[in-house]
């Protein structure tokens, strides 16, 4: 029998996909928040915003191709994009006024 170690196993990686996980949502909400400080400022924060949406777009479309998404997936999608229009739109009219 030989004495190698195991460099890498499933809780490695797991716990390196995690990793993963909280490092893209700390740099998803720090794009979040500079689009919206950019906005504040009347500066174009597009480029920023396209980032984020780009980025969950890429890892939607791998995640529909590896058919890894459940049932409700679609219609999770659709209520995020209804309220978050909803939102936008209710922002841009309060801003309007003032």
């Amino acid at each position: 029998m030989s004495n190698q170690t195991v460099e890498k196993d499933e809780r490695s990686t797991f716990i390196e996909n995690i990793s993963y996980k909280f490092g893209y949502i700390f740099i998803t909400f720090a794009l979040l928040l500079d689009v919206v400080y950019r906005s504040l400022k009347n500066e174009a924060p597009w480029d920023l915003l396209a980032l984020v949406i780009i980025s969950g777009l890429v890892m939607s479309l791998y995640q529909y191709k590896q058919k890894i998404l459940g049932k409700t997936w679609i219609k999770t999608c659709i209520y995020v994009f209804a309220v978050s229009f909803i939102i936008a739109f209710i922002m841009a009219f309060i801003r309007k006024l003032f």
